[in-house]
């Protein structure tokens, strides 16, 4: 998603951070405000300062997804999906994943991250919903008003991440293998079609993410490397754009003054110079976003990577004084549709 900012950013324009729940004590010495389960924080990136929203909401659920102004959850223990608007607290409820019939073939049936085609407070009639799902990370995606959740067959496993431009889902798998997907029609008739844009180029092992930028796809492949302490650590990116006449990806060394936020958000790029010195240039902010869910040091891998120099510096509202870092922290783009 290209943010584009043409006018002077007000506070809730800025990017927010979702804090783990065991942060809280960082809110202030509010005893209450410590063990309120309800309770949902977030960093502000332009006041610097924790703010704390009452979302019983979001009790109980997993965040796979944030995406034009509204965090996508799993229920924990069923295959709940519900679309919150944090702000306003409004709620859509999407059919449950069981409903679907690829649901109970799947080992590990479990949204790993989705995002929004549009804000379906714009488009209550004509939004969807993308997602990568199950063991072998399949893409499947729910049209309004439809009763189930539909598989896209012919995509292939894989995928890594996803991004809407238009009417097409971009995808691509942990390889770099992009495809494309027409997502108008009718699904029941006429399956998604399949484009195979571009092979894979690379098996390098890092995380692959999409992002646009001014109208250009931009690829970023995220390494990370074991760490004793806090499980996995990321050491390095590289960053390139689609060249879609001689159909290659090209490398980029430089990001100038636009800087992307990566994580279990839909991969975003903000111009940083509209923030006032307040987000660093040419850099990538990250956050932890891996696939295990079940070990006791995940949530750990946040940061600030600079382009210019290959440095990584810590997103300082993290603390490191937990073990276990739960729910993950995710970027959040407030929305007023």
């Amino acid at each position: 998603m290209l943010v584009d900012l043409g006018y002077e950013a007000r506070p809730l324009d800025f990017p927010w951070l979702m804090l783990p729940d065991n942060h809280h004590h960082n809110a202030g010495d509010d005893n209450e405000a410590y063990h309120n389960q309800d309770l949902k924080c977030f960093f502000s990136l332009y006041t610097h300062q924790i703010h704390c929203l009452e979302l019983p909401e979001a009790y109980e659920k997993t965040v796979c997804g944030s995406s034009s102004g509204w965090l996508i959850l799993r229920h924990e223990t069923t295959s709940a999906v519900t679309l919150l608007n944090p702000l306003n607290r409004a709620q859509i409820a999407l059919p449950q994943l069981s409903s679907s019939p690829f649901y109970d073939q799947d080992p590990l049936p479990v949204l790993h991250k989705a995002i929004l085609s549009s804000d379906p407070c714009r488009y209550p009639f004509d939004y969807k919903v993308l997602a990568i799902f199950g063991q072998k990370r399949r893409l499947i995606c729910y049209k309004a008003r439809d009763r189930t959740w539909t598989m896209i067959q012919d995509a292939g496993v894989h995928y890594e991440d996803i991004l809407s431009m238009g009417n097409e889902l971009l995808a691509t798998d942990e390889v770099g293998r992009l495809v494309s997907c027409n997502l108008d029609g009718d699904w029941f008739w006429f399956p998604p079609n399949v484009e195979e844009i571009s092979d894979p180029f690379f098996f390098k092992g890092g995380k692959v993410y999409l992002v646009g930028i001014e109208g250009e796809l931009v690829m970023l492949i995220r390494f990370v490397q074991e760490n004793s302490s806090f499980g996995q650590e990321t050491y390095d990116f590289e960053v390139y754009r689609y060249d879609s006449m001689e159909s290659i990806w090209e490398p980029i060394s430089n990001l100038g003054s636009w800087t992307i936020l990566l994580g279990h958000n839909q991969s975003t790029a903000i111009e940083a110079r509209q923030f006032k010195g307040l987000i660093k240039p040419n850099c990538i902010y990250f956050t932890d976003d891996s696939l295990e869910e079940d070990s006791l040091l995940v949530g750990h891998d946040s940061g600030v990577f600079s382009m210019e120099d290959g440095k990584v510096e810590p997103l300082r509202c993290i603390s490191h004084d937990f073990m276990y870092v739960w729910p993950r922290p995710v970027w959040y783009m407030p929305s007023f549709a």
